[in-house]
């Protein structure tokens, strides 16, 4: 996915460094495959999904926010707070 590197992008990453991370990026990627559901596993509820979707805009804000991308980590601070109502909504409907 998308990874900060320590180095500008400018500089190159030293070449015993740079297939280090590399490697460790392809296996820790695999793990990371939302387009696959695993056999046996089933769809979570309304509010498993809101929170989920909460989280990852949250930390996608933060990317934003660390970048000074100002409207941008508006607009997903704005949507983890849609889920966040969301999963609320679904939680007191049980």
């Amino acid at each position: 996915m998308f990874k900060k590197s320590k180095y500008p992008a400018d500089v190159e990453a030293p070449e015993s460094h740079a297939q280090g991370e590399a490697a460790g990026l392809a296996s820790s990627e695999s793990e990371l495959r939302y387009d696959r559901i695993e056999p046996g596993a089933t769809e979570g509820s309304a509010e498993e999904t809101a929170r989920y979707i909460a989280d990852m805009v949250g930390a996608l804000a933060m990317m934003a926010g660390d970048a000074r991308l100002d409207l941008l980590t508006y607009l997903l601070n704005m949507a983890r707070v849609e889920a966040e109502l969301q999963a609320r909504q679904t939680e007191t409907v049980k």
